[in-house]
This record gives structure tokens, C-alpha cells and sequence, in this order.
């Protein structure tokens, strides 16, 4: 069982973040994705994607911390909740790299059966 709502605040806090990344780009398309699968063994996998800024490899330590903070007006608690909400749904929330440009940020989530995937629905 999982809570829609916050589920859907993670996917959303997500979503808002690449925007912001994407926003000073000028040079090249400003691609958004998000995707889903089901990952054998894992569950169920969710991608937001961006062509923005990046990550910095000397921010991806500390990226899931409370009050850590790349944006100048930013409260540094956003990706720490959303951390904290899929840990408490049992699952696992990365950062890594887009090629070639830009963030992936996924977050894995368990389901029981193929069945459960059936019967998920994070729309209204």
C-alpha cells in the first residue's frame, strides 16, 4: 500500500526541480521525461529526466540532505523529503547524471506481484 498524495508530492517536487534546472538553458532543447517500468526483483522504477544544468559531482553526496541547497532562495528540504517519503514506502530515491546533458533522478518503489501494477494509479 502506498500513499498517493505523497507519492505524487515526490514525483511533482521532482518534476519542479528539473523546470528550475531547465530554466537558464538557451542553447539547446529543454527536454522533460518522466517514465515508469516495472524492474524484475525491484519493483516498480520512476524516472524524472531533464537536459538542464546538471548535478555537480561534488553535490551528489550531499543532494538528499536536509537544508543542502543549490538554488540561491532555496530551503535545501525538498529532495530530503521526498528522500524520507520513499524510504517510508520502502524504496530507494537516486541521483545521477543525464547524458548529455542534464539529471536523472529515479526512485524505485516494491510492489507484491505484476497484478499490484495493475491496480497503482497516481492520477486523480
Amino acid at each position: 500500500m502506498a500513499s498517493k498524495g505523497q507519492l505524487q508530492e515526490v514525483i511533482l517536487n521532482l518534476v519542479v526541480n528539473a523546470v528550475d534546472a531547465m530554466r537558464p538553458i538557451t542553447d539547446r532543447a529543454r527536454v522533460l521525461k518522466v517514465s515508469s517500468k516495472f524492474v524484475s526483483g525491484q519493483g516498480v522504477s520512476i524516472d524524472v529526466a531533464d537536459s538542464g544544468t546538471g548535478i555537480e559531482p561534488k553535490n551528489l553526496e550531499g543532494l538528499f540532505e536536509a537544508f543542502f541547497t543549490t538554488k540561491p532562495h532555496g530551503t535545501g528540504m525538498g529532495l530530503a523529503i521526498c528522500r524520507s517519503i520513499v524510504e517510508a514506502h520502502g524504496g530507494r530515491l537516486s541521483a545521477a547524471p543525464n547524458e548529455p546533458h542534464g539529471a536523472v533522478f529515479r526512485f524505485t518503489l516494491p510492489v507484491e506481484d505484476a497484478w499490484s501494477l495493475h491496480s497503482v494509479s497516481l492520477a486523480s
